[in-house]
């Protein structure tokens, strides 16, 4: 059985259609040939930026293409022999704070681009965007913008119809004369690190991989929910695997659905990225809130079943499977507002918010999704 998760029939293709002759051509005088883009978090964030990124590579082999990132993600991003796959500029802010800026501008001596997208509205990015050098600064016009950004841009980019954040991020490359009709990812996931998930993993059983947390706690889930939705994936002869970073939250979490999961695996604090990468793409499903799981499993291919209340699937959903969305938000939303309009960026304010969805809501999802897929 071959190992490559591109291959896997349950999957849809992610391949991208090239431009046609013509848009290139008519592009390529006035856009320019070197892009620098700026988006340092959160990893979600950085995941659908990939995709960006991945796209221009694509479609503009010629473009030359830097990513000024937060040094905690860049690992995602180099493959197993320690490779960029995107020109990587990672800035320590853990540990050097702002004199990462600092070194960043040294780094960065005698470079110029003639052209950065600044896919980030905080103040923290505005400021990494003072010592980036580049003829043109794309940023986010007034609905979109916050904390000063437009006041570090030279370009503000409209705002597409779609309110997707990767579609605010595919409006800023046309912008900048580099339209891409989808975005593409490509991880570079060797075998050999594909063998590895399957070591960790049952070979016998199709995965259903739940990655239960957010890393903001308001937007996870019940514990009894992701119980029912392990139980319903169990008596479809699906091997269960618990997936997560090390934080107490998560461990907890896992521990508590592992416990009442018997015959389920749990993996949570034993993968790095790539690790978790690979593991997603082999699996046949997943099951997570509005997080880097999520978004990374479905640049992956893999279906997710995506749970939203506390912000709006539309804005931040996973890309390729925005019909598997579990959401209460809409609701919840109008009523606070009150019948006044939902601001783009609006997040539902009650602490609970996920607790309004409910096991049955997900398992029709699921049902739907093994059908749709193939599982």
């Amino acid at each position: 059985m071959s190992t490559d998760p591109s291959s896997q029939p349950t999957k849809p293709q992610l391949t991208t259609p090239q431009p046609s002759a013509p848009a290139t051509q008519a592009a390529a005088p006035q856009a320019p040939h070197s892009l620098c883009v700026l988006r340092l978090t959160a990893l979600g964030d950085c995941i659908n930026a990939f995709g960006l990124l991945g796209a221009l590579k694509r479609t503009y082999p010629e473009l030359e293409l830097s990513w000024i990132i937060d040094a905690r993600f860049a690992p995602l991003f180099c493959d197993e022999q320690g490779h960029d796959l995107i020109t990587l500029h990672p800035l320590n802010f853990k540990e050097q704070g702002l004199k990462a800026i600092l070194g960043l501008r040294k780094e960065l001596t005698g470079q110029h681009y003639e052209a950065l997208l600044n896919l980030q509205t905080s103040l923290k990015a505005s400021l990494t965007s003072t010592v980036i050098s580049a003829d043109h600064k794309y940023g986010y016009d007034q609905e979109r913008a916050r904390e000063g950004h437009q006041f570090f841009i030279t370009d503000p980019v409209k705002s597409p119809d779609n309110p997707h954040v990767l579609a605010g991020f595919m409006a800023m490359a046309e912008a900048a004369g580099y339209p891409v009709p989808e975005p593409y990812w490509d991880f570079k996931l060797d075998p050999y690190l594909i063998d590895r998930a399957h070591c960790l993993v049952s070979h016998e059983k199709k995965l259903c991989a739940i990655a239960p947390c957010s890393a903001q706690p308001s937007k996870n889930w019940t514990v009894e929910g992701y119980i029912e939705v392990g139980r319903y994936a169990q008596s479809h002869h699906l091997q269960v695997v618990l997936l997560g970073s090390h934080s107490e939250l998560e461990l907890s979490t896992c521990s508590s659905i592992a416990a009442a999961l018997p015959g389920s695996i749990n993996l949570c604090g034993h993968t790095n990225l790539r690790e978790l990468a690979a593991l997603l793409a082999i699996s046949k499903i997943v099951v997570a809130p509005d997080s880097a799981s999520m978004h990374l499993a479905s640049a992956l291919g893999t279906p997710v079943i995506g749970l939203f209340a506390r912000h709006d699937e539309n804005r931040v959903g996973p890309w390729n499977f925005m019909d598997l969305n579990v959401s209460v938000y809409h609701k919840l939303a109008q009523s606070e507002r009150k019948g006044k309009p939902i601001p783009w960026r609006y997040r539902v304010k009650q602490d609970n918010a996920m607790e309004h969805i409910t096991p049955d809501m997900v398992l029709a999802t699921f049902e739907r999704a093994l059908e749709r897929y193939r599982i």
